[in-house]
């Protein structure tokens, strides 16, 4: 219905005016178009009107099938990459109800209040991988803007950075304790030189410097040994609490919901895993240990200089105060405006993501300025958070030399006072006090970047707190061995939403399904239908009612158990870059004759003994080196190749020309004959030899009878979908009407279907 309401609408109707060239394998358009060319191996084998073209005796049924069966001949390894901008379509036929994406453009149409920096600029992603039932969201945002935390950087976050480094804090504790003792040695290599100086000047002989200079260079040695050690343990431990806290964030974001990443952008993600990961495994260490060192080194110091003045005590107490001041301003500040400049970055990512993904629409639209523009303003809103750091930084330089300055003078001035005699603590005093200045400084900027950096773990560890999915396996109810045997479906009362604010998308459904039925699921537009699929695989909990399988509960066993009993065939084939192998058996469980077996019955297994290399043959990323027929026969390999006795199918068969279509079906009566089958119909043809058909409308269950009995009822739901099939595909030369065609294949399925269910008995 959508496809032909857009060709109708939008490609006949706003476009009137305009020179369209329609690349398509959906042949019922072809009567509509001024002029039909016919292409074959590069070049123009026919051309003219679709009556003077049928005039001179040309199939295009039949063109097709040829076509396809010459790509199938080549090695899969020398077919040309397929054009990532041109979707493949589906060859129509007599009852053509493609079910594209209309909920989509429905929610678009509800997500008008969207900023444009967070909804994507260009649409890259086969509709049939998209939640199809949002139809009944109310008005509003569906990506929500990023959030942002407030206020100082919790000390939980704190701890679960130290706690990554190693186990019981172990690490850390020795890393303190190893700078403290690096810093004693230091401190008392300066005492000891100001002792040696004090003997010096009270002797006037340099017998004893070799006794003076043992002990300091034992005590640098010392120190240098230490320092060594701190070192291997800050990087030791900082390389473990990246390792561990990206793994905690890969594992959080696998682990959350499907309803999850429709209101997250990629870039928001990208953004985790690549800025605020480097800033953990890089910039976070050196703040770590430039900030305990500086801690360390500054209330030594403060000791120094206060034992060898006392009266130094009664200036460090406002000083102190004052330091505390600058910091705790200049800390709040920056924390709050590195946040910013984190969240002005993520639309950075996911507008460079999708102007790659839509490189091709860009250029052929000649829109190349708009998204430049576009990305000048989306780095000078990052800017805008950036540039103020900087300044506040140069606010905090001022006043911190200023500070310093006033304590190098006030030191100076009591040691004048008090230590007119002793050059050596003299020495001491001044120079602990002059290093004290740049410490204290230095401290104040290390303890924000510390905060500032901890920020970006306390992003890494952000989605701990979204709910995640259940638990891939729940020891009190895992199933039994060898589950399911039969393929049974039963669901009772079955309530779905996809979000507790928005109203049910199934609402209160009973069905049962026999084990070995083909069922075919029908329906409008956001009816429900994918919802089914995605409630079968939990991808959605439902709110209400119960879900069985050969008597199991699949509700309360977890995920992987459920899951990886049952097999899918999606609408887009999902093809991994690696080798043919990987593809089939990713977890490497099957022997290669297993694999083999299931390529022959798909009819791909000549194709892969063509490529070099056979199963271990090279696949690029997406399959891209494969036609998009051959990707959906290795995916209903990899289905068959688990031996699963649920299958379902999203409409595998729509994005394929009418050979591999044939050869589709061909393969699920026979490979998959003995299983339960549920298709998921975007193409009412596809399902008439199903021995049931499902026909949902606005989440209820309004028919569920076999195909040929809800054709003979021109009332049915069933029978007016098929007839306004009929009718958005008016423009189409038949002899026939297409509805008497598909009740003809009903019927003659039917017929099958009793023929065999006899030869049983």
């Amino acid at each position: 219905h959508v496809g032909s309401h857009l060709f109708k609408e939008c490609v006949s109707g706003v476009l009137a005016k305009s020179t369209r060239v329609l690349v398509t394998h959906q042949l019922q358009f072809l009567p509509l178009a001024d002029r039909v060319v016919v292409m074959s191996e590069g070049k123009v084998s026919a051309e003219g009107t679709f009556e003077e073209l049928q005039a001179q005796g040309i199939d295009f049924q039949q063109l097709i099938i040829q076509v396809q069966e010459t790509q199938e001949e080549k090695p899969a390894a020398e077919a040309p990459a397929q054009p990532p901008a041109l979707p493949a379509s589906v060859q129509g036929s007599a009852v053509d109800a493609e079910e594209t994406a209309a909920d989509e453009a429905e929610a678009e149409e509800n997500d008008s209040s969207t900023s444009q920096e967070q909804r994507p600029l260009i649409a890259n992603e086969s509709p049939a991988r998209r939640s199809q039932d949002r139809v009944n969201k109310p008005s509003g945002r569906l990506v929500q803007a990023e959030g942002r935390a407030k206020g100082q950087v919790r000390r939980a976050v704190y701890m679960a950075y130290l706690t990554s480094w190693g186990p019981f804090l172990i690490l850390p504790i020795v890393y303190l304790f190893a700078q403290h003792v690096e810093r004693g040695l230091q401190v008392g290599q300066n005492f000891w030189l100001s002792v040696w100086a004090d003997a010096t000047g009270r002797t006037g002989s340099a017998t004893d410097n070799h006794f003076y200079m043992t002990i300091y260079f034992a005590l640098g040695g010392a120190s240098l040994l230490f320092a060594l050690v701190r070192c291997i343990l800050i990087v030791f431990g900082a390389n473990n609490a990246a390792r561990a806290l990206h793994r905690r964030l890969l594992q959080n974001i696998i682990s959350l919901p499907m309803s999850f990443f429709d209101t997250q952008p990629t870039g928001r993600l990208l953004n985790r895993f690549t800025k605020d990961t480097e800033a953990v495994d890089v910039s976070l260490s050196s703040s770590v240990s430039s900030f305990t060192m500086c801690f360390v080194n500054v209330w030594m110091s403060l000791a120094v200089v206060a034992a060898v003045t006392p009266a130094f005590v009664l200036g460090v107490i406002p000083l102190g105060v004052i330091y505390w001041r600058l910091q705790q301003t200049f800390i709040a500040t920056s924390r709050e405006l590195k946040r910013l400049d984190s969240v002005a970055f993520s639309p950075i990512f996911s507008h460079f993501g999708e102007t790659l993904s839509g490189l091709t629409t860009v250029r052929a639209f000649h829109r190349q300025d708009m998204f430049d523009e576009k990305n000048q303003q989306l780095l000078n809103a990052s800017n805008q958070c950036w540039w103020p750091i900087q300044v506040v930084n140069r606010w905090l330089s001022v006043r911190l030399e200023l500070m310093g300055i006033a304590i190098s003078f006030g030191t100076a001035l009591l040691v004048a006072v008090v230590l007119p005699t002793q050059s050596g603590l003299a020495g001491l005093a001044l120079t602990s006090s002059l290093n004290l200045t740049g410490l204290m400084t230095w401290m104040v900027r290390q303890s924000t970047e510390l905060e500032v950096n901890m920020n970006s773990v306390e992003r890494m560890l952000e989605y701990e707190e979204v709910q995640p999915e259940a638990p891939p396996v729940i020891e009190d109810h895992r199933p039994p061995p060898g589950w399911p045997s039969r393929g049974a479906i039963r669901a009772e009362g079955l309530t779905v939403k996809y979000r507790a604010d928005l109203p049910p998308v199934l609402k209160g459904i009973s069905f049962s399904i026999n084990a070995a039925e083909k069922v075919g699921i029908a329906g409008r537009t956001g009816c429900g239908k994918s919802t089914m699929m995605m409630t079968l695989y939990r991808l959605v909990e439902p709110t209400g009612g119960t879900l069985h399988i050969d008597g199991e509960d699949v509700l309360t066993m977890g995920l992987r158990d459920l899951r990886s009993r049952l097999a899918l065939v999606p609408q887009d084939p999902v093809i991994f870059s690696g080798t043919v192998r990987s593809n089939l058996d990713p977890f490497d469980e099957y022997p290669d004759e297993a694999l083999w077996n299931a390529l022959s019955k798909v009819s791909m297994a000549e194709v892969v003994r063509q490529m070099a290399g056979g199963l271990r043959s090279n696949v690029d990323e997406g399959g891209q080196n494969l036609s998009v027929g051959q990707r959906q026969l290795i995916g209903m390999a990899r289905a068959l190749i688990r031996s699963a006795r649920i299958l379902v199918l999203d409409e595998a068969t729509s994005n394929v020309d009418n050979a591999t279509d044939l050869l589709i079906q061909k393969t699920l009566r026979e490979a998959f004959g003995d299983c339960t089958v549920l298709t998921i119909a975007h193409r009412l043809h596809t399902i008439m030899n199903s021995d049931r058909i499902m026909v949902l409308e606005s989440g209820n269950i309004m028919e569920f009878k076999p195909p040929a009995a809800l054709l003979e009822d021109r009332s049915s739901y069933f029978s007016k979908l098929v007839e306004e099939a009929t009718k958005q595909h008016a423009g189409m030369k038949q002899t026939k009407s297409q509805a008497d065609i598909a009740a003809k294949l009903a019927q003659e399925a039917e017929r099958v279907r009793r023929a065999s269910l006899d030869a049983k008995k």
